[in-house]
């Protein structure tokens, strides 16, 4: 792979951050937009976002994430904001009946996604390698804590086996990458700039819509082929939570946590 390409993942129904990220992309040079998943949920704009990324996004180029998945089947694990979120997202996005052209397009389009894209040695998931969907791979794994009771190293060992180079993810909302040796870089430990090494490695590309590192701006990755570069990008976060407390099916808690980016 020698093509720059742009990592987009979380958007979570937010516009305007999403735009922000574009507007950064276009004065990137880059050659091609991938999306990790999870393009609605917790947010005010799912139908925007969805169209947005199928115009960008190169043509077979997007996966699906859970809180993608949760419209169209029981959500799961999934607390009462998120799940009232998803709600109203399938209602506002399910075509009716008597709905053709591109509502039912936008639905299709979104329930087809697959859930794991493979280019050469390198592997893309929302998740995980060994669970797509659900299963998260935080920093707190790499110091022997867990939160689903299983030995931690044998969970990241699993996740290994299943990668041939590098893995990119999301779903965390918390950049950063994790070494063959279980060793976790956060992006301001190497400036924001990681060369692969010939080993394996899990990257996480972080969160457009909903950081979850303590920094609001929204976060994208660039991948050249050898190397990653985290961008971070400010949006208009007073726009979104507007929107947000103009919706009565949407907690307003979920506008507060984007200006502490957690």
């Amino acid at each position: 792979m020698t093509r720059r390409i742009a990592l987009i993942s979380d958007i979570h129904a937010n516009l305007v951050a999403l735009e922000a990220v574009l507007a950064d992309i276009a004065q990137a040079n880059i050659d091609a937009i991938y999306c990790l998943g999870d393009l609605v949920g917790y947010g005010p704009q799912p139908i925007e976002v969805v169209d947005r990324v199928m115009q960008v996004a190169a043509p077979g180029k997007a996966i699906v994430g859970n809180h993608d998945y949760a419209i169209f089947e029981e959500p799961i694990g999934f607390n009462r904001s998120a799940r009232e979120a998803v709600d109203w997202t399938r209602e506002v996005m399910q075509p009716r009946w008597y709905q053709w052209g591109t509502v039912k397009r936008r639905w299709h389009w979104l329930r087809q996604l697959p859930t794991v894209l493979e280019e050469e040695d390198v592997m893309f998931v929302h998740a995980s390698p060994r669970q797509h969907l659900e299963e998260y791979i935080l920093e707190e794994h790499t110091q022997g804590m867990s939160h689903s009771g299983e030995d931690p190293e044998v969970m990241l060992e699993e996740n290994f086996q299943l990668v041939k180079h590098l893995c990119f993810i999301g779903h965390t909302h918390r950049p950063g990458v994790l070494t063959h040796d279980f060793q976790w870089i956060k992006p301001a430990e190497c400036d924001n700039h990681w060369t692969a090494p010939k080993e394996k490695a899990i990257i996480n590309i972080g969160s457009v819509g909903q950081p979850r590192d303590r920094d609001a701006r929204g976060c994208y990755a660039i991948f050249d082929g050898s190397s990653v570069e985290w961008r971070r990008v400010a949006y208009d976060i007073d726009a979104v939570k507007a929107l947000i407390e103009a919706n009565p099916r949407l907690d307003n808690r979920l506008a507060d946590r984007l200006y502490h980016g957690k």
